[in-house]
């Protein structure tokens, strides 16, 4: 396992018990071995990073250390400007209790601290381990493939006329739910009433939706998930 002095005596005093620390270990060893996949360990108790893999410490270009240090507004600080007030609050409503979700999936673009600019698809997801709530940070570079979209794109006039991604958009039957009800005007409060969860779990759902389709408001959202509702 190629992990640094620094690193191993990080984890194991943030995470205290012998036991969990050796389950981590084969964690960490096969995100070592990850050629493609970007990973961070971020320990949801503590509200710390224990950890990042080398393929993440290339991209961030030897600041690993500040995202222990400083955490998410390190990461935050990375954010295309136009981006960070979205992801900032996803991550935010994702990484705070109650833990309405364990999954979140992101697309934004970030430049590190040498200047280099990426786009990434950034996938969150929680996992228990001896009874510790692990948020796993998987980051992807699909700055080719954006660079290969770019030359579908036409302008955005017209990207809103011909938008097809619904099509192929996966949603769960319970999106799909809140989705019909918001389609019919309910509100948030509505919503969680007549499904039986709480007003936050609506509104993370109404949140989710809007990220899915890549809109802004939720007008725009039943517009362009109309077709999956008919």
């Amino acid at each position: 396992m190629n992990l640094t002095n620094s690193d191993q005596i990080l984890i194991e005093d943030v995470l205290e018990k012998h036991v969990l620390f050796s389950k981590m270990a084969s964690l960490i060893e096969a995100c070592e071995h990850s050629k493609n996949t970007m990973v961070g360990i971020y320990l949801l108790e503590k509200r710390q990073f224990l950890y990042c893999n080398l393929r993440l410490k290339e991209l961030l270009g030897g600041c690993c250390s500040l995202l222990r240090d400083s955490g998410w507004d390190f990461w935050y600080s990375l954010v295309d400007p136009d981006d960070v007030s979205r992801i900032k609050g996803a991550i935010s409503d994702f990484v705070t209790l109650p833990y309405v979700q364990d999954v979140l999936t992101l697309k934004y673009c970030i430049r590190n601290k040498l200047g280099k600019k990426f786009f990434v698809r950034h996938e969150l997801l929680i996992h228990q381990m001896e009874q510790r709530l692990l948020a796993i940070n998987y980051i992807f570079d699909i700055s080719e493939k954006e660079k290969i979209e770019h030359c579908f794109r036409g302008p955005k006039v017209m990207q809103d006329r011909c938008f097809t991604k619904q099509s192929t958009l996966v949603i769960s039957p319970r999106e799909k739910q809140v989705l019909q009800l918001i389609a019919d005007g309910f509100s948030s409060k509505q919503i969680a009433d007549l499904l039986f969860i709480s007003n936050h779990t609506a509104v993370s759902h109404r949140k989710n939706l809007i990220e899915k389709f890549q809109v802004k408001n939720t007008a725009h959202l039943v517009k362009r998930a109309l077709p999956l509702l008919q």
